[in-house]
């Protein structure tokens, strides 16, 4: 997997995570269809499609995007500033936390069963729950 399909992966299940109510059976339908990862490019188009989904799909592709810009600035410091990472919000902490300890394998297999079950959304909020548990991420 590409990092952009790795980050559009991300952004679409993190976006999913992030709804409160179930997707429309036409939209659940065409993500049912997904198969990962050589159709993660139709990911985008699938969040377009419907109007909440899209604001949260830019949301989390903004905070992945600032992510990767910091990070191409050079090493990342020995020391992390707590402070300043206090700062940031818990979207840009879970992202991060799941940028640096989710490998390209692991979400696939995280995001199969979400694409394909018949309410992503729960699937989503579930899985995403257990995963923000297990990562090690700074308390505030």
């Amino acid at each position: 997997m590409k990092p952009i399909e790795a980050s559009e992966l991300k952004a679409f299940i993190f976006a999913l995570y992030q709804l409160d109510s179930p997707l429309p059976e036409t939209v659940q339908a065409q993500l049912n269809k997904i198969n990962i990862p050589a159709d993660i490019s139709k990911l985008y188009d699938i969040a377009k499609s419907y109007s909440p989904l899209a604001t949260s799909y830019e949301n989390v592709w903004q905070s992945l995007d600032a992510i990767s810009k910091q990070r191409s600035k050079g090493p990342l410091p020995a020391k992390i500033d707590r402070v300043a990472e206090q700062q940031s919000t818990e979207i840009n902490n879970i992202l991060v936390a799941i940028d640096e300890q989710l490998d390209d394998q692991s979400l696939t297999e995280i995001a199969r069963p979400i694409l394909q079950a018949s309410d992503s959304v729960t699937v989503a909020k579930n899985t995403w729950a257990i995963i923000i548990r297990s990562l090690q991420m700074p308390m505030p």
